[in-house]
């Protein structure tokens, strides 16, 4: 498949704002080390709605790999800990989106919070070979995921009602 110019150059803006957005959001000082509002999925979600399944996985890979070399995290833990999340979110909240009866843009933001913090202590418990003993965190994990995943949905209705069709 070819992508136009204008295709390609929406697509390379929709990575410069997500790479922006987990940079920045990695500034903001949080109560927990772990918790953080999860922006550049809104990026993830906006794709989802509005061109579909492969330019989402490509967006969020790419900005992976791209804040991995410019936060000096790529191949570490926390790379790895950053791909799990943000493809698990894509794929699920991609499964959202085509659940019948369909859910709401907050409820499928809900979901792709609630893979990416699963697909996470998946991939921590693997890393540091805990086996099951990461399941303990899951109950408080999955309780912000709900949370967190309302305000990035909320962001991304936001957007999506503001912004012209592609």
């Amino acid at each position: 498949m070819s992508l136009s110019t204008r295709s390609a150059a929406r697509l390379a803006i929709l990575v410069a704002v997500a790479i922006t957005l987990q940079i920045a959001e990695g500034q903001i000082p949080r109560p927990v080390p772990w918790l953080r509002l999860g922006l550049a999925n809104a990026v993830t979600l906006l794709l989802l709605v509005r061109a579909g399944l492969r330019p989402a996985l490509a967006v969020t890979a790419v900005r992976i790999v791209l804040s991995g070399l410019l936060l000096g995290t790529f191949g570490g833990p926390a790379f790895w800990l950053s791909a799990s999340g943000g493809i698990a979110a894509a794929l699920v909240m991609f499964l959202a989106l085509k659940a019948a009866p369909p859910l709401s843009l907050l409820g499928v933001s809900v979901a792709g919070s609630a893979a990416h913090v699963v697909a996470q202590l998946g991939t921590i418990s693997f890393l540091l070979g805990l086996g099951s003993a990461s399941v303990v965190l899951a109950p408080l994990l999955l309780a912000t995921a709900v949370p967190l995943g309302l305000v990035t949905g909320a962001l991304v209705l936001a957007v999506h009602r503001r912004i012209a069709p592609w």
